[in-house]
């Protein structure tokens, strides 16, 4: 009987050392939990920032027409004084011609705070057109490196979550392969876009022709802070990541003959 208790009271001291144990870990984790929510929300901050840099790029690509246009606009109504060619049509068409170009700028920015207000919930969204308003944002860009885009859709395909983080992520794409292009010195650049359909998720293809990715570094390129160029943050491809798996989706790539193939998965509208 004594040798029972004796027992006993092993298994309770035993049984108490584990739950302190327990708890130390619960503890430890839940410490380390915060410190990577935090390490999360630094990574997301710093990967706005460096997308917003591109934004100003693109922004100054994109106003750079119309403002042209204003300036030779302005220049003409100096000269159309001298000549005493100012009247009541003139005035018309100078104002009609530069509310044209006010317009397009206006609505750039417009399209540029659309992109960067983040959805709070998600909602169905056409792939297509998330696609078409990154392709928009970032045309600039492409024609200025002579990028040739085919973009192949059918239908209207109708996903489940982030409308504007998902046009965060094409844009990533786009600006990916664009520095790859760049990089390889590629001369005739061509960029495929395919949407493509599983009986659960909607894959939108991104392959391009820009040399394709080293098998020594092809599962590290969404490591965050992984980058190959020298003024890189290593932070879009992680970001392009993590944004998909918020959605529920996934990001897979893959060398081809003569470039890489990026496909995105989101779920489709239940």
């Amino acid at each position: 009987m004594e040798k029972l208790k004796k027992m006993e009271e092993g298994y309770r001291a035993l049984a108490e050392k584990y739950e302190a144990l327990i708890c130390i870990l619960e503890k430890r984790l839940q410490e380390e939990m915060a410190k990577n929510k935090q390490k999360d929300h630094i990574l997301i901050k710093q990967s706005r920032l460096a997308a917003m840099g591109e934004m100003n790029v693109n922004i100054g690509h994109q106003w750079r027409q119309p403002l042209n246009r204003l300036s030779l606009l302005i220049k003409d109504v100096r000269e159309a004084l001298e000549f005493g060619e100012i009247n009541d049509q003139y005035i018309g068409q100078f104002t009609r011609e530069s509310m044209i170009q006010i317009n397009h700028m206006s609505s750039t920015i417009n399209d540029f705070r659309k992109f960067y207000r983040p959805n709070k919930e998600k909602t169905s969204f056409s792939l297509a057109e998330s696609i078409e308003d990154a392709l928009s944002i970032f045309s600039s860009s492409l024609k200025k490196h002579e990028i040739q885009v085919e973009f192949e859709y059918r239908g209207r395909q109708m996903a489940y979550g982030f409308p504007n983080e998902y046009s965060q992520v094409v844009l990533n794409i786009l600006t990916n392969a664009r520095d790859s292009f760049i990089l390889n010195e590629i001369k005739k650049r061509k960029l495929q876009i395919k949407i493509v359909e599983t009986e659960e998720q909607i894959v939108a293809e991104f392959t391009d022709n820009a040399g394709g990715i080293d098998q020594g570094i092809i599962k590290k390129i969404f490591d965050p802070y992984f980058t190959t160029r020298t003024d890189g943050t290593g932070l879009g491809l992680y970001m392009t990541k993590m944004i998909l798996e918020n959605m529920n989706g996934c990001v897979k790539v893959e060398n081809t003959c003569d470039g890489a193939r990026f496909s995105l998965f989101v779920p489709k509208v239940a």
